[in-house]
């Protein structure tokens, strides 16, 4: 499978003015989502979506269950809309090292690496974290992290860049920043995600993103079926 396939094809679409109609960012009930695979699956056969990915919440620590959401994912049927086996790991370190093992990632599609905590958190306390960096210092510690894993870590998607600072800090990142990890995701053949979920400037974001030739992954964050193919709102 050519990985950078429906990469291509979501970047083909929007050049067309054409909705790619497709949600690459879906959760459900196997983490923190609220419906199951076949419910959020079912609801997006009834929004034409033509491909979705569930990009599942994942650690090095989630073999025990992961083999089966995997089976449950690949039993649905590819006539309507063709569903995907993703995982969104953590980014760990400054290193850019991702929390997933060889067991895991061989049995998904796309691998989605994303900015949750940062390095040294132990559990989610987020007035701690909060309180404990200034905004500006929060923006560039995601960024730091986002690029050391698009420049030594093996995944396809950047998940939600700098959705920390926005969701967590309610701090805005300066522009440059988001042009220079375009840059380097085109640079090392990883996709930008468009987040409906995260990102007030989406339209910016394509068009810089259609300038530097990177490749786009369009994703939700759905975790229930009412927020499936959101992302698509914004293309037609």
């Amino acid at each position: 499978m050519d990985k950078l396939k429906i990469f291509k094809e979501i970047n083909r679409d929007i050049k067309k003015k054409l909705s790619p109609n497709v949600d690459l960012h879906l959760h459900t009930n196997w983490t923190d989502g609220k419906n199951t695979v076949f419910q959020m699956y079912k609801y997006a056969c009834k929004k034409k979506l033509k491909k979705i990915l569930f990009s599942e919440h994942a650690r090095s620590t989630s073999s025990d269950w992961f083999g089966s959401f995997a089976e449950e994912v690949n039993s649905l049927s590819k006539k309507s809309c063709r569903a995907y086996v993703g995982a969104e790991v953590k980014i760990l370190n400054f290193k850019g090292d991702l929390d997933i093992n060889s067991k895991i990632r061989k049995k998904v599609d796309f691998v989605m690496a994303s900015v949750h905590r940062f390095p040294g958190e132990t559990n989610i306390n987020k007035r701690e974290t909060i309180d404990k960096y200034l905004k500006k210092e929060a923006i560039e510690i995601e960024y730091e992290l986002s690029k050391k894993a698009i420049k030594n870590s093996n995944f396809e998607i950047l998940g939600h860049p700098f959705g920390m600072s926005y969701s967590r800090y309610k701090a805005k990142p300066n522009w440059s920043l988001f042009q220079d990890l375009i840059k380097l995701c085109k640079k090392y053949n990883k996709a930008f995600e468009i987040n409906s979920n995260y990102h007030p400037s989406i339209n910016k974001i394509v068009n810089e993103c259609l300038k530097e030739g990177t490749l786009m992954s369009l994703g939700s964050n759905a975790h229930s079926v009412k927020e499936v193919g959101k992302i698509n709102t914004f293309f037609k």
